[in-house]
């Protein structure tokens, strides 16, 4: 084999490692939302403040008055939605229960909101 036929191949070779260890966004789109804090100043105002809550867009709600498995409880449109900041509304008829955050279809961890 050539010397410029080698050289070809084993750039060729290094072109589709590096390329194969580039970084990819669905490592990106697959992080958990996680709540951080429930504020409950100005009732019926309620302040969830987390980490990659993502925009309130498509498959994204807040779940109030759940159990701990995110089963029952009342979903609540949001009055604003940022990747770190959501506020709602509390249901007057939810005063118990956890509070979660579906985000693009994935659930937050559970914290209880002390609603009353």
């Amino acid at each position: 084999m050539k010397r410029g036929a080698l050289m070809t191949i084993l750039g060729l070779a290094a072109v589709l490692l590096l390329a194969a260890c580039r970084p990819s966004a669905v490592v990106a789109t697959q992080v958990v939302p996680t709540l951080i804090s429930i504020q409950t100043r100005d009732a019926p105002t309620i302040v969830l403040q987390g980490r990659y809550l993502g925009g309130g867009g498509g498959d994204s709600y807040v779940l109030v008055g759940a159990n701990v498995d995110a089963e029952g409880g009342v979903r609540v449109e949001a009055e604003s939605w940022s990747p770190s900041r959501i506020v709602f509304e509390a249901p007057p008829e939810i005063a118990d229960g956890f509070v979660f955050v579906f985000a693009d279809g994935r659930r937050s961890n559970p914290l209880p909101p002390n609603l009353q």
